[in-house]
């Protein structure tokens, strides 16, 4: 009798790629306001992890230091600001443009990272900077051409990008304060509030929505929020970061794919030319991480 071959660690990366594939799909499904589409994800992701992370969250909280717990609510915010950006972005442009836009976010994370951190930042670093925001630009151009909405949503993409990076940054050295699932229920249940105040400023309904409505707002949750990044987060432990980051650039392709069978919806010249380069830069990226 023959051993069984332990299973590819590639398989759960490759499925993780798939459910983050789903989420801007589900946002334009679900057909309600940018706000509360935001502000359900998160909050119901964060109520179905509670079961698992309330126990680390009560022994471990309580003992934060001041610094850290005024870090855990600003990366929490910082994460809250970034799904309302992102989410309000495909209201305005393509899948296509907001997810590739909104993936140049470990580019700014290097920048804040230098900035805050003094942490220095290779030549090859800022080569793919500099040709990501080449990229972004080229997305502009075509966006341009279709109406200043659809260049809204590119530059609400960008803020996206730009916050999400936030959030890494802020939250980079609390990981090793608390355990990653207490760490993880702080930051979401931050970014519910968050989104839920802002929802209030903006006179946004966060109820009586139809049920098809919430049923996609809890696959939102369920599939690229605690599967997909879940899924990500396992294969870190399997694989070199590099490795899943340079799997994760599938996120684009997948989600464009999807948009084109769901919505029909098919990227112009400028998109698929300014994303190619967008692409090649977070590869560069990813392989400078190798070295």
């Amino acid at each position: 009798m023959t051993a069984s071959r332990p299973a590819s660690p590639f398989v759960p990366l490759a499925l993780a790629v798939v459910c983050i594939s789903t989420g801007s799909i589900f946002v334009r499904m679900a057909s309600a306001p940018p706000l509360a589409v935001a502000f359900y994800r998160i909050f119901i992701a964060s109520l179905l992890l509670v079961p698992f992370a309330a126990g680390s969250a009560r022994r471990s909280w309580p003992t934060l230091p001041p610094r850290a717990g005024a870090l855990l609510v600003a990366s929490g915010v910082a994460l809250g600001v970034h799904f309302a950006t992102w989410i309000t972005s495909l209201s305005f442009t393509s899948v296509a443009a907001s997810v590739l836009l909104v993936n140049t976010a470990p580019l700014f994370t290097l920048a804040f990272s230098r900035a805050f951190l003094g942490e220095g930042v290779p030549a090859v670093v800022i080569g793919a900077m500099a040709l990501a925001l080449a990229g972004a630009a080229l997305i502009a151009v075509g966006d341009w051409a279709e109406g200043a909405n659809s260049l809204t949503g590119d530059l609400l993409a960008l803020a996206g990008a730009v916050t999400l990076s936030l959030y890494h940054v802020i939250g980079r050295g609390l990981r090793a304060a608390l355990p990653l699932d207490a760490y993880v229920l702080g930051v979401w249940a931050t970014a519910a509030a968050t989104l839920a105040a802002l929802s209030l400023a903006a006179r946004v309904s966060l109820a009586g929505h139809p049920p098809r409505t919430y049923a996609f707002l809890l696959a939102l949750a369920v599939v690229p929020t605690l599967g997909g990044h879940g899924l990500v987060n396992l294969s870190l432990r399997r694989l070199p970061a590099p490795t899943v980051g340079l799997f994760l650039l599938g996120e684009p392709v997948g989600a464009t794919v999807l948009a084109f069978f769901f919505f029909h919806e098919t990227p112009g010249t400028w998109t698929l030319a300014g994303g190619a380069i967008v692409l090649a830069s977070l590869a560069l990226l990813t392989r400078a991480a190798r070295t």
